[in-house]
């Protein structure tokens, strides 16, 4: 991919947009999940959608899916199991080893979420051609690539939180 240098104009903006976007986007999931038929925090529908997502999975390699501390996240997944969502189960390779995965009603609740948010993002996207939907796609893809990339950059670089444990 060719690197083009931005000017500094654009990059602030950019900066600045992709707070607003950050910081809306989160108010804007906590309304969806707050909705009396989802009942979720921010921290549960990110460790249902990662359980959806793997299937079946340990909790050291959930907490590297959504980025949580063990300890953080064996509460989130106590209050989950609490309200039915998931159940932890033997592995089927090792019975040693316990897993989280989505009960049927942890299922549904993920459905709900997803549904919800599909019919935000029409709402949100409702001015938008459909060829100008495709272009955001396709730079909000470019985007997520440069992030993804300047972050597998920055955990090698030597001195970074991720190279000293924290």
């Amino acid at each position: 991919m060719t690197q083009h240098v931005v000017p500094s104009v654009h990059i602030e903006a950019i900066d600045r947009l992709f707070r607003e976007l950050t910081w809306n986007g989160q108010k804007h999931a906590m309304q969806t999940l707050t909705r009396p038929e989802i009942g979720l925090t921010l921290p549960q529908m990110v460790t249902l959608l990662a359980i959806h997502d793997s299937g079946r999975c340990r909790m050291g390699d959930l907490a590297d899916a959504t980025m949580q501390s063990g300890g953080t996240l064996t509460g989130i997944v106590d209050r989950l199991i609490a309200d039915g969502l998931v159940e932890r189960v033997r592995s089927s390779n090792d019975r040693r080893v316990i897993e989280v995965a989505l009960t049927e009603t942890g299922r549904a609740r993920v459905e709900e979420v997803t549904f919800a948010r599909q019919n935000n993002m029409e709402r949100v996207l409702s001015t938008f051609s459909e060829r100008q939907a495709e272009q955001f796609e396709q730079l909000l893809t470019r985007f997520l690539q440069g992030l993804q990339s300047a972050m597998e950059v920055a955990e090698n670089e030597p001195g970074t939180a991720h190279e000293v444990g924290v």
